[in-house]
């Protein structure tokens, strides 16, 4: 079992638990699990060997689970007890439950009381049958049936359209008039274009459009961050004062937000979670919207019937090839997916090989021109913004010759050459940035993007956002929390937005880090054309990776799983 990949932390961890006896086993184990969180891992599955990051190491046999279970039984960091007796929660930093899988005690427990409120919401009733399988009408009707629904459907399958019907009709209800609901989403980018959403579709005058939220929110605001502690303002003690959440883009939210949020809902409060199981997973550890959407796909499971998953899409059409492409990547089939691809280009699709590091620059070159020119000739802020937000480069790096750090630091210089961008300074008109740090204060958040850009009034450089009710604001450039260009962005920061059209630039060689989900996902950015650059080989590779992550939180819901 080879330890090259781990870092200063995983060995502290591995020698601290390794304090507490056992031998080497545990020392190994805690190791392995330190270095599986920081991989988004919510546990580490000892009855499975996990693949070598280090395709050249040459690992000494994987023990048996008996082996690994008899070494952490004698190790005093490790839970003993059971869901039921106090000894799961008597302090110890590890956790190991009878299916093999160690925990950090905290991922324990907010897997298991993720699953506990999730399931305190669910019934035994039969699934709910739609009328000659309509699953909008599916989802509506599951949705005023049950307390807690997942809707899953990638870009343009109706999503929106499914939940302003649904508040309709619960607003309709005879309690309507005091229905509180909330609008949540993980970003800011993704709240705001939840509520563009709605809003567009609310006719106005109506109930709908009097009691629909004047804005939605980040989970951070909803809950209220407290930025001198790590705690929420809203919690068990002091609940959110609502009847319903919908939450937006569930498959970015992580376990530990996701089990925050359940713990400040009251105990009547409908959760409906809007999302795409099939994209990328959150940053930070677990797969929650896929673990639930698979246990509510096990027939016999409390959440069978909660999920509503929608397949026709009413953007792209049956003939669109971003379409056929995104699908065939999330299904896997590699045959399918190239079949699209040596087809040539077509009005909504092209494709191209990726250029070696030294050629990249020539080659970016007419993609960026034609991209970014019309936003930097603008003459204000707002449009400025509006226009950027139209074409973005995405990659599945932040360093190496195909990561963001490189790629901007590139468009940067051709854009300058096109006299598009003037000087060498941290601040320039036309920059646009992405925040990486929340600032309450100034109520700029992670994923949030601005553009720097004179002030029509003074024409000072300033940095100009959408507030969250849809108004341009301006914050002076020194002022900015942490950030980093926007020309191009990995296609994690993507997740929540859409643009009109997207340069996806996928690596020269095969990687770990690009997957089927990664490869789905940012397909299914654009609206209207994708140009994909790949090199065959690297491609297959990643199609044929779908790399879960370790949880129990599938079999909690399914069945529940006690600890030894």
């Amino acid at each position: 079992m080879d330890q090259r990949d781990s870092t200063d932390i995983d060995r502290h961890f591995a020698d601290f638990i390794g304090g507490f006896g056992g031998g080497d086993l545990p020392k190994l184990a805690a190791a392995m699990l330190s270095r599986n969180i920081r991989s988004g891992h919510i546990c580490l599955d000892l009855a499975n060997s996990p693949a070598p990051v280090d395709e050249s190491a040459t690992d000494a046999a994987w023990p048996s689970l008996k082996k690994w279970k008899a070494a952490l039984k004698e190790s005093r960091a490790v839970t003993a007890g059971d869901d039921d007796h106090p000894t799961a929660s008597d302090g110890r930093p590890l956790v190991l439950d009878n299916a093999g899988r160690l925990y950090l005690r905290r991922y324990w427990e907010y897997e298991k009381f993720l699953a506990a409120a999730i399931l305190s919401r669910c019934d035994r009733n039969p699934p709910i049958k739609s009328a000659e399988g309509d699953l909008h009408e599916l989802a509506i009707e599951t949705a005023l049936a049950k307390r807690f629904v997942v809707i899953s459907g990638g870009p343009g399958t109706g999503k929106t359209t499914a939940i302003l019907k649904i508040l309709e009709r619960l607003i309709d209800g005879p309690d309507g008039r005091n229905f509180r609901i909330a609008l949540a989403a993980p970003t800011g980018k993704a709240a705001a274009r939840l509520e563009e959403s709605l809003r567009g579709g609310v006719k106005g005058g109506t109930l709908v459009d009097e009691r629909l939220p004047k804005s939605a929110t980040t989970l951070h605001r909803l809950l209220g961050w407290r930025s001198d502690s790590s705690s929420f303002r809203h919690n068990a003690k002091t609940p959110l004062p609502i009847d319903l959440v919908v939450v937006d883009e569930s498959s970015m939210v992580p376990l530990t937000m996701m089990a925050r949020l359940f713990e400040a809902l009251p105990p009547q409060a409908r959760v409906i979670l809007l999302g795409d199981q099939h994209q990328l997973a959150s940053v930070e550890p677990g797969y929650v919207l896929s673990d639930i959407a698979e246990a509510a796909s096990q027939p016999g499971s409390p959440l069978h019937g909660s999920l509503v998953a929608f397949q026709k899409n009413y953007r792209f059409g049956d003939k669109s090839h971003i379409f056929a492409l995104s699908n065939a990547a999330r299904e896997g089939d590699t045959k399918r997916m190239f079949e699209i691809l040596r087809a040539g280009d077509t009005p909504d699709l092209s494709m191209s090989a990726t250029p070696s590091a030294g050629k990249l620059m020539e080659k970016l070159r007419p993609a960026i021109i034609a991209g970014y020119s019309a936003y930097l000739k603008e003459g204000s802020p707002a449009e400025a913004l509006k226009k950027f937000q139209k074409f973005r480069v995405l990659c599945a790096f932040r360093t190496g010759p195909y990561g963001i750090e490189n790629l901007n630091r590139r468009i940067e210089d051709i854009l300058r050459s096109e006299g598009l961008i003037e000087g060498g300074s941290r601040y320039y008109a036309g920059l646009p940035v992405l925040i990486t740090r929340n600032d309450y204060e100034l109520r700029l958040f992670n994923g949030d993007i601005g553009v720097l850009f004179p002030d029509p009034e003074g024409g000072a450089l300033m940095a100009w956002f959408v507030d969250e009710e849809g108004d341009f604001r301006k914050i002076a450039p020194a002022r900015l929390p942490e950030y980093e260009p926007a020309f191009a962005m990995t296609v994690h920061k993507s997740q929540g937005s859409e643009y009109d059209r997207i340069l996806l630039i996928l690596p020269d060689r095969e990687s770990s880090v690009v997957t089927r989900e990664l490869v789905y996902t940012g397909l299914t950015r654009a609206r209207d054309r994708v140009e994909v650059w790949y090199q065959e080989a690297a491609l297959r590779e990643a199609i044929e990776r779908k790399v879960p992550r370790n949880s129990g939180l599938k079999d909690r819901l399914t069945k529940g799983v006690k600890v030894l």
